[in-house]
């Protein structure tokens, strides 16, 4: 019965969300990846069916 399980990971919306990541993943490594920077830097994924809703970035600096 497994077949019959419908999967969006290749649905064309979830590909188009999947290029946003991607692109949103490699501008966080861009900024956080340089010397002088101190703090965290993240993506979250909101889905729901099997289908990515929302994408969050998120970049917080320390201070130092």
């Amino acid at each position: 019965m497994l077949g019959a399980m419908t999967t969006h990971a290749r649905s064309p919306a979830n590909a188009k969300r999947v290029a946003q990541i991607e692109a949103a993943l490699a501008e966080l490594l861009a900024q956080a990846l340089q010397r002088g920077f101190f703090g965290t830097a993240a993506i979250e994924l909101s889905v729901q069916d099997g289908t990515i809703q929302h994408i969050r970035r998120t970049v917080d600096r320390i201070e130092r």
